[in-house]
């Protein structure tokens, strides 16, 4: 079976090698315009991605307990990110 395009990019996802610490030491990347930066606290790994279109960014849902964990999240609202802003 042909694994779809989504499924694809999904796993692909936390391997991309744009990954980079930023300043203050969290993960980060920026595809297509949205930044996603990963971050951990007491609570947990968790995430926020912004775009120019929506600077104030959107936290991914509760926290999770592990950073691969997190970006598969982070990717589940990237997709819906791109669906609300008319991305590819």
């Amino acid at each position: 079976m042909v694994e779809d395009r989504l499924a694809r990019r999904r796993r692909q996802f936390p391997k991309l090698k744009g990954w980079r610490r930023n300043r203050a030491g969290n993960w980060q990347i920026e595809i297509r315009q949205f930044r996603v930066t990963m971050f951990e606290n007491a609570l947990g790994w968790g995430g926020v991605i912004s775009h120019p279109l929506r600077p104030e960014g959107a936290f991914t849902p509760g926290r999770c307990g592990n950073f691969t964990e997190a970006q598969m999240v982070a990717f589940d609202l990237l997709v819906v990110l791109e669906k609300q802003l008319g991305e590819p």
